[in-house]
């Protein structure tokens, strides 16, 4: 099942860019977030004369109850509701106090922007509504077996997560299911009638509740196990969207077959233990999430909706989520589940800087590095957060597809009964009219968008059908064969990965490698026929990273590994809805009708994270003082790694950008040794580098700022640029009840690795620093070496990876953004050489746009976007070709929201280079962008496609080519006099005379004293009366578009 998916824009993203002035008359109504200055109660110091400090000291409880709290958020409502009144009849639609100081509320571009001028205004953000996107994992995990995490004690209980609360925010609950029952039967099962009660009322220091609405009645569906179930889409109705008939407004779960994915994450980390469970009524044994004594807190977020348009989707608000989060850590959970996406290249985003004061107040986030993998779109890039990637276990639900001629196809499926030989053939040859028919579509004009027609009934009856995945929904094409007749379909991969789910006809997905051999066969043999058998469960050599599992390396910091750690997300068997008819969904509603339950086997980063937050909770329970960092260290330092699985690149499975430190050891988590702690002195510090904008001037003063930010107290170690010899600091604290010492060993190819001291000491609870020097000894520039460091004292291993990329020459950022007419900037140059730096400039130099083009939408894959590119065109994608003249600083190519025809139209961009390499910027939406720097000399092509919106969809690309030649805006560097091998120093930029509401690039090459360009920072002055641009997508962050479907 895919990942939700949730995402945010700036205000810089609307039409605010184009200057306030241009759009004074759009009297167009959005929903904004705004964020008012003050620290909220989880993080706020005492610093406003009259209110006491409400931060929770380290290892405690936020007390969001107590006066003291309770005063002080009733001065930061007060404050917000000034703020409002500045813009008359603007009304709050909700308001957040606890992890995020500020409200939402409907506005017009031209109210944003005077509210954005606000004093006591940190940032407005526009609001976004984007689309949806375990029986034996216990026992692999080692939670289940004899000696296992759930037969030790702590504190004279079992660790099996008594005591604590997760709070899972996602697509809701449903109630009925047994893994949320409070009383056990004779044989120890859980049930909801009789029985014995097995749960005493919820911990003291939950604060949360249960809310009557549409289908669910606390006193009826919340108990002793279910303590919390809120709803939140107040900020996603106000936008005129209607929820589907399938959908709940309640706290209860939506049907398929958008709904299921709440009720999924909620079993799977916390359902109970001894469950029963039925796939397409076979039993598949007794379930049990990993913390099976945990309570659950449910704040749904997600909702199955229908547009104006009246297509159906499923949509996780960014406002409504902001109150979730805020809400959970106010009730008082202990970890926070969030299969829902997120920003991919900042930490400057709403949701993970909630995150972030979360983490102060003690609650441990697990959140999906998202399934657009396996290319580099690894979301949640924030290192005070877990980052899930997703792998296999060792239970996979199989199929087999046997040949006429004796040849047997191993796959995936959930056949419930196996199928006899039925006569073969290929979709591609069974279309109407004869029209091309491979990806096998229910829906005509779905279809017809994507240049396909429908299976030919009069072909197809009665045969086993061979499809291609891609572009539809993998169900809708068993739905296709169904409709025209077929009996069976062989589901042939393209690359992603495969799965086992429920179809409707009989089914095996297999290769693509096997798919090409059976399609062979299809169209050579005389009278070709397959055999499907019925699933069964089999074993297979694990983990190994999903194929759909995000990649890294972080694009919001390359010296911040992500994603943190892998663990199970193929082919997990939990609770999810059922399928109801819309007059059975009523009875529901209203009370008439205790509906039936139901399980399926999901795949997805979604289904890892709960793997995680569920884990999370039985280290909290045995550490009840553990950070929410000191558990994330655990997990990372007792992981291993996970099996190749035969990619190639940075893309391969066994790299720290697929599996972080590696699959999670639960087991060896409980006593890891030694732990790297942090908390927010050190992530101010890091904020104070990298967004200054999102901590306090007074703050940075008190904790000062990073150096680096790879030395932030990470698990792991992560350079992405070594000039010379860079050495990093760490500290270890000893989390063991006897004294220990411990030594280091270290090492990474082509690099001397050097750990100062190599013996630590530590009494119980001591903590000390140390040093890792990397020095590059034969390592090529740009080309990342892995290796690990060792901590043991004979009885742990601490483990950390440790990712080292030798850099040019000369090291600085690759980027400078501005948004006044006039401006300045500092920033750090390493230098790896002794002498003079000098530099060519270009720019600053205005947009030129091109003209508006009309395109109609299709939901292509990367693929066809990428063909119908190289072929110069096709009805939803318009080529732009452009010549990049030899000694070109920047060539960058862009789209804006307010340059399309349709605030919800979604548009990508692709740029080729003249060999041929893409450069993709696939955001939802149409904020897009393409930056080169220093791009070879040739023929280049920009593509803009039409992704889905209206069905005559405008456009219009803005592109800069800029040169030395190119000169604005009064653009000056200013250089260090001499630079030294091993040092850093300091350079300078700096405009003037920009005009309000253009937009302008920039750039500089560096040059070394050879003469040889080293490297090149890009520069975007973007005069807007000084508010936040719109994020970049860098060259070659490719975004899997398949994503998308």
């Amino acid at each position: 099942m895919s990942k939700l998916k949730l995402k945010s824009t700036t205000l810089a993203a609307l039409a605010l860019l184009a200057g306030f002035s241009a759009h004074a008359q759009d009297t167009t109504v959005s929903t904004y977030i705004v964020q008012i200055k003050g620290e909220p109660v989880a993080t706020y110091q005492g610093t406003v004369a009259g209110y006491a400090a409400t931060q929770p000291a380290a290892g405690s409880p936020l007390q969001y109850g107590s006066p003291v709290a309770q005063s002080y958020a009733a001065y930061l409502h007060g404050r917000q509701l000034d703020v409002l009144s500045s813009i008359p009849g603007a009304q709050v639609i909700s308001q957040y106090d606890t992890v995020f100081n500020g409200f939402s509320t409907r506005l017009t571009a031209a109210q944003a922007a005077t509210l954005a001028l606000n004093p006591n205004v940190a940032g407005v953000y526009k609001d976004k509504i984007l689309h949806s996107t375990t029986i034996s994992t216990p026992k692999f995990l080692g939670l289940s077996t004899p000696g296992g995490i759930w037969s030790q004690t702590a504190n004279g209980q079992n660790i099996n997560g008594e005591g604590m609360v997760l709070g899972d925010v996602d697509l809701g609950v449903w109630p009925e299911s047994l893994s949320y029952a409070d009383h056990v039967d004779s044989n120890g099962l859980p049930t909801f009638s009789g029985g014995t009660l097995a749960y005493g009322p919820p911990p003291a220091s939950f604060s949360g509740s249960c809310v009557t609405a549409e289908g669910f009645n606390p006193a009826q569906h919340c108990n002793n196990k279910l303590i919390g179930a809120k709803f939140y889409n107040a900020n996603l109705l106000s936008g005129g969207e209607t929820l589907d008939w399938t959908a709940f407004n309640s706290p209860r779960d939506d049907l398929p077959p958008h709904g299921g994915h709440g009720d999924h994450t909620g079993t799977t980390a916390v359902g109970n233990s001894n469950t029963p469970t039925l796939v397409n009524g076979v039993a598949m044994g007794l379930a049990s999430g990993m913390a099976p004594r945990a309570r659950i807190s449910v704040y749904k977020v997600c909702f199955t909706y229908t547009d104006s348009t009246g297509t159906t989707g499923n949509s996780c608000d960014q406002a409504d989520s902001m109150a979730a989060i805020d809400d959970a850590v106010k009730d008082g959970v202990n970890a926070i589940n969030f299969s829902i996406s997120g920003a991919e290249d900042t930490t400057d985003d709403i949701v993970e800087q909630a995150f972030y004061r979360a983490s102060l107040a003690g609650v441990f986030v697990a959140a999906a590095a998202a399934n657009s993998g396996p290319t580099q779109t690894v979301n949640h890039p924030s290192p005070w957060l877990t980052t899930v990637a997703a792998a296999t276990h060792d239970r996979l639900l199989a199929g087999t597809v046997t040949l006429d001629n004796g040849t047997v196809f191993n796959g995936n499926s959930l056949n419930t009964t196996a199928l006899p030989a039925t006569s073969l053939i290929r979709a591609e040859d069974v279309g109407t009219g004869g029209g091309a028919a491979n990806l096998c579509f229910s829906d005509p004009t779905a279809a017809q968008a994507a240049g396909q027609v429908l299976l030919d009934p009069a072909k197809v009856s009665g045969k086993v059908v061979i499809c291609t995945r891609g572009t539809n929904a993998r169900v809708d094409k068993s739905l296709a064969v169904l409709n025209a007749g077929g009996v069976g379909m062989i589901l042939v991969d393209n690359g992603t990965g495969l799965v086992s789910e429920t179809n409707s006809v009989p089914t095996v997905m297999v290769t693509a490698a096997d798919g090409a051999t059976i399609k062979t066969y299809a169209t050579t043999a005389a009278k070709p026929t397959a055999a499907l058998s019925a699933f069964f469960i089999s074993t297979q050599p694990a983990p190994t990273i999903a194929a759909f599992s995000s990649r890294g390396p972080n694009m919001a910091d390359a010296n911040i590994m992500k994603p943190d750690l892998a663990a199970p997300g193929v082919s997990v068997i939990a609770a999810v809805t059922p399928t109801l008819t819309q007059d059975q969904r009523n009875a529901v509603a209203n009370g008439s009708l205790v509906p039936p339950t139901a399980w399926a086997a999901y795949d997805g980063t979604s289904m890892a994270t709960p793997h995680v937050s569920g884990v999370s909770l039985l280290l909290k329970q045995a550490h009840p003082t553990w950070s929410p960092a000191a558990i994330k260290s655990a997990l990372m330092t007792t992981s291993y790694s996970t099996l190749d699985d035969g990619l190639s690149g940075m893309q391969n499975g066994k790299l720290p950008w697929s599996q972080g430190s590696g699959f999670i050891n639960p087991l060896k988590a409980i006593d890891p040794g030694l732990v790297y702690d942090a908390g927010k002195a050190d992530y101010v510090r890091y904020q104070c580098l990298t967004q200054p904008s999102d901590v306090s001037a007074a703050d940075c003063s008190t904790y000062g700022t990073l150096d680096q930010t790879y030395n932030l107290n990470q698990p792991a170690i992560t350079v992405a640029t070594i000039t010379g010899s860079v050495t990093v600091t760490r500290t270890v604290t000893n989390v063991g009840n006897a004294t220990a010492t411990y030594t280091a060993t270290a090492s990474v190819p082509s690099f001397t690795t050097t750990v100062s001291p190599s013996t630590l000491t530590l009494a119980p609870g001591q903590s000390q620093s140390f040093t890792v020097t990397l020095a590059n000894n034969a390592s090529p520039d740009g080309m990342w070496q892995y290796g690990s460091m060792v901590w043991t004292d004979g009885a742990h291993q601490v483990v950390s990876p440790i990712n080292a990329k030798a850099g040019k020459g000369i090291a600085v950022t690759g980027q400078i953004n501005g948004n006044m007419p006039s401006g300045s900037r500092l920033v750090t140059v390493n230098t790896a050489f002794n002498g003079k730096l000098s530099a060519i400039k270009g720019g600053l130099k205005d947009v030129t746009m091109g003209p508006v083009t009309t395109l109609a939408p299709l939901a292509y894959d990367l693929t066809t976007m990428t063909q119908a590119c190289q072929n110069g065109g096709a009805y939803f994608l318009k080529s732009y070709d452009f010549v990049v003249p030899a000694g070109t600083i920047v060539a960058r190519w862009a789209l804006r929201q307010q340059d399309v025809s349709g605030v919800n139209d979604d548009n990508d961009i692709l740029v080729l280079d003249p060999n041929g390499t893409p450069y993709i910027s696939g955001n939802a939406g149409s904020n897009e962008s393409v930056q080169v720097l220093s791009p070879v000399a040739g023929n280049w092509r920009a593509c803009v496609a039409a992704y889905s919106g209206t069905r005559a969809m405008k456009h219009q690309l803005s592109s800069w080519i800029v040169g030395p030649g190119d000169k604005g805006g009064n653009f000056n560097v200013l250089l260090p006099a001499k630079v030294y091998a091993g040092g850093t120093s300091t350079m300078g930029f700096s405009w003037s005379g920009l005009t309000m509401g253009e937009r302008y690039i920039g750039g500089v090459q560096l040059v070394d004293p050879s003469g040889n360009v080293e490297t090149s920072t890009g520069v975007r002055v973007e005069p807007n009366g000084g508010l936040p641009l719109t994020q970049d997508v860098s060259a070659g962050s490719a975004k899997d578009l398949t994503s998308k479907n």
